[in-house]
C-alpha cells in the first residue's frame, strides 16, 4: 500500500531508511495542505471554537459519564504510546504518555470499547472519525514540540481529569507569531490543527486524562477523496499495522 501511495505522490523514503507514512508524505506535505485548504469548509485556524462541530456539545454534555468510564481504567493498565508505536519516536520517548486505543483508521479495539460503552456509543455518532483514544499524561510527563502530518485531520481533546493545579498542566500551540498557552479545563473541548507546532506539559503530581480524537477536515470535492485515499494508505501502512500487532499481543485487559 505504501508503494501505491508513493506512486500517487511521486515520492519515496530516504535511502537506507524504513518507509513510513511520514517519509512518503514529507516532500509533498505543504502542497497537499494547500490543495486541501482551497476546498476546506473550515477556515485555516490554529484553534477552533467549541461550536465548530455539533458533536462537540454532545460530548461536553456527557463528559462526566465519559470521565467515569475513563478513570476506572488505571494509568498502569494503559500502555505507553512509545512501547506500542515506535514510529512516534522522540515525541513518545517519555513513557508516561499512555494511550488507551478505542479505534483508529477503521480498526476498532472491541475489547477496549466494551469497557467504555457510553463513550463508544457517542463515538459512533461522530462523522469523519479517524482515531479515538483516552490519552493519559502521568505526573511530570512532557511531550516535546512537534506537528502532525496533514491539515486533512483536526485534533480534538475533551478534558476529563485535569490536575487541581491546572495552570501547571497545559498545551502550547503556535498560532502564527503567537504562542498560545492553553490549560485544560474539566468538561471543556479543545479543537486544533495539529500541523501547527505544539508541545505538552504536565508539571504536577497528578495524572491528566483527555478523550483524544482525530477527525477528517470537512472539504468539498477532490481533497475529500484524496484524504480518503490517504487514510486508506495509512490504515494498511506499517505505522498502523505495528500498533495493531503490539496491541494484539497485550493481555486482554489492556
Amino acid at each position: 500500500m505504501l508503494k501505491r501511495l508513493e506512486r500517487i505522490l511521486g515520492v519515496s523514503a530516504p535511502p537506507g531508511k524504513k518507509k513510513t507514512i511520514y517519509h512518503v508524505t514529507k516532500g509533498v506535505r505543504d502542497t497537499l495542505d494547500r490543495f486541501i485548504m482551497r476546498r476546506s469548509l473550515l477556515p485555516d485556524l490554529a484553534v477552533f471554537g467549541p461550536d465548530t462541530f455539533g458533536w462537540m456539545e454532545r460530548l461536553e454534555q456527557n463528559w462526566t459519564r465519559i470521565r467515569d468510564e475513563a478513570i476506572r481504567i488505571q494509568a498502569t493498565e494503559i500502555p505507553s504510546l512509545g512501547d506500542i508505536s515506535p514510529d512516534h519516536g522522540r515525541i513518545a520517548a517519555d513513557r508516561r504518555w499512555r494511550s488507551f486505543f478505542l479505534e483508529g483508521y477503521g480498526y476498532r479495539r472491541d475489547e477496549n470499547r466494551a469497557r467504555v460503552p457510553v463513550t463508544s456509543a457517542l463515538l459512533d455518532e461522530i462523522p469523519g472519525l479517524v482515531t479515538a483514544t483516552f490519552s493519559v499524561l502521568e505526573a511530570g510527563c512532557h511531550i516535546p514540540r512537534h506537528r502532525g502530518m496533514t491539515k486533512g485531520m483536526l485534533t480534538y481533546h475533551l478534558a476529563l481529569k485535569v490536575p487541581a493545579d491546572r495552570e501547571q498542566c497545559w498545551i502550547q500551540i503556535e498560532d502564527g507569531d503567537t504562542l498560545r498557552v492553553l490549560p485544560w479545563q474539566d468538561g471543556h473541548s479543545l479543537l486544533f490543527d495539529d500541523t501547527c507546532n505544539h508541545e505538552v506539559f504536565n508539571n504536577t503530581q497528578d495524572d491528566r486524562y483527555v478523550l483524544l480524537l482525530q477527525v477528517k477536515r470537512p472539504c468539498r470535492g477532490m481533497p475529500s477523496i484524496l484524504m480518503d485515499i490517504f487514510f486508506f494508505g495509512v490504515r494498511h501502512s506499517r505505522f498502523v499495522q505495528d500498533i495493531r500487532k503490539r496491541l494484539d499481543a497485550r493481555p486482554a485487559a489492556a
